[in-house]
């Protein structure tokens, strides 16, 4: 109950605020001595961490004198937060939550100072009421006003939070569609992308790895809510890359998003591959944008990427796809035995790359012509026994499948005179023997 009446108090006294100053130098009123009073009474029992004592003291100068000093603001915002991270009872709880937004918004009418007070109510908000379903359009509504005054200063604990909020409208309110959540999406990286500059410029590296940390939590809480596919880096990207051929975080948002749903062959994939290999060329980006030269037959633009990959190489792994690489480029030329060479040379570099596997694989099952003078034979279907033991060490399910699917059957086998179980040597260059097996109809 008298958490309530404080939190009516405030309220009344917020709308009866006309005018704001900056609240640097102490006002005090012409009752002197009752002002000392209260703001001694208030001092000492936050001293004493007494904070439902200290309220009687800072809601009379808050009344009284909202505009003394920034000092009241202060302890009132440091009461309230204390009285509502210790009430155990939820109702009290709120009532003290709301008691302290109310604090922060007689902040900002009697003395000003919006983005900064602005900024420091989103913290409180998010961390009280962000989970809250009641309250949870409440606080978007703070944080979109934040980041209206704010520009590019907004603080670093409302970056992530930004899109904590966005992502808790969605799941618990339903209120923000794609276009509403790629607005402030949008807006958030903008801010972040601003940091990481200013950082880049005043070289510190401490701030350049937190706001990558914040920008992959941000991403992650993206991909909950929207669907991340190539439609989506289509509708939601190629355009600002389109009309900014330089803009690298719309590069990497598409070279991220179609990599993942497998549309890499995309034209606007490449282009920004190419864009991020020219600003930041890891081994990952170049990896990737060599295999996609690779598989379009562009040898000239592959071969020097395999070179630089080779002195870039590394970790075990590392130096395992550059071998991957070159057979895979003997692959597109049609040369098979060199291609499987190579990627038995990756598997001694790193017996345990599944990659390097999958790519044997891809190899023996694109044999079945190789191995049989009669297609369609149990003969032919052999490679793609060979195939799926590749597979199942490379832990590719989808392609384990569809090997399987590829099976000679039991006509087939029953044709060929063989048995199921017995052993039978692939008469070509994959020259090794598999286990027969029929598929399973």
């Amino acid at each position: 109950m008298q958490s309530k009446k404080m939190f009516l108090v405030l309220a009344f006294i917020v709308g009866t605020i006309t005018s704001w100053a900056q609240c640097t130098d102490y006002k005090w009123p012409q009752d002197l001595a009752k002002a000392e009073k209260q703001v001694e009474s208030f001092r000492s029992a936050m001293k004493e961490q007494n904070y439902k004592g200290a309220t009687g003291g800072i809601n009379w100068m808050l009344k009284n004198v909202p505009q003394w000093h920034s000092d009241l603001y202060v302890a009132a915002i440091e009461t309230y937060d204390k009285l509502a991270s210790q009430e155990l009872d939820p109702a009290t709880k709120q009532n003290y939550v709301d008691s302290l937004m109310l604090v922060y918004d007689l902040r900002v009418k009697s003395c000003g100072d919006e983005m900064n007070v602005l900024n420091r109510k989103a913290i409180s908000a998010y961390k009280y009421n962000g989970q809250n379903k009641d309250k949870a359009a409440e606080v978007l509504a703070i944080f979109d006003k934040v980041y209206e005054v704010s520009g590019n200063n907004v603080l670093d604990n409302n970056l992530d939070s930004y899109m904590g909020i966005i992502k808790n409208n969605v799941e618990l309110l339903k209120s923000l569609n794609e276009d509403q959540v790629m607005q402030r999406y949008n807006k958030l990286m903008e801010v972040i992308d601003a940091k990481v500059k200013k950082a880049q410029e005043q070289n510190k590296s401490g701030d350049l790895d937190k706001y990558k940390k914040v920008t992959g939590a941000v991403d992650a809480k993206l991909a909950k809510v929207v669907k991340l596919n190539c439609a989506f880096a289509k509708k939601n990207f190629e355009p600002k890359f389109k009309a900014n051929p330089t803009d690298a975080m719309a590069a990497k948002k598409i070279y991220q998003i179609m990599l993942s749903d497998k549309c890499a062959s995309d034209p606007v994939w490449l282009q920004a591959a190419e864009l991020l290999h020219s600003t930041s060329p890891d081994f990952g980006v170049t990896k990737e944008l060599c295999s996609a030269y690779i598989q379009g037959k562009n040898f000239d633009k592959a071969g020097p990427l395999v070179s630089e990959l080779q002195t870039k190489a590394a970790s075990p792994a590392e130096k395992a796809w550059v071998e991957i690489l070159k057979g895979d480029i003997e692959f597109q030329k049609g040369n098979k035995t060199g291609a499987r060479d190579l990627y038995k040379q990756a598997l001694v570099v790193d017996p345990t790359s599944k990659d390097g596997y999958e790519h044997m694989g891809d190899l023996y099952a694109s044999a079945s012509g190789d191995c049989s003078k009669t297609q369609g034979s149990a003969e032919s279907k052999l490679v793609y026994i060979a195939a799926f033991q590749m597979y199942l060490k490379s832990g590719n399910r989808e392609k384990m499948e569809a090997a399987l699917g590829q099976y000679p059957t039991a006509a087939d086998i029953l044709k060929a005179g063989w048995k199921t179980g017995e052993a039978k040597k692939l008469a070509c260059w994959i020259d090794e023997p598999v286990t027969v097996k029929a598929r399973k109809e």
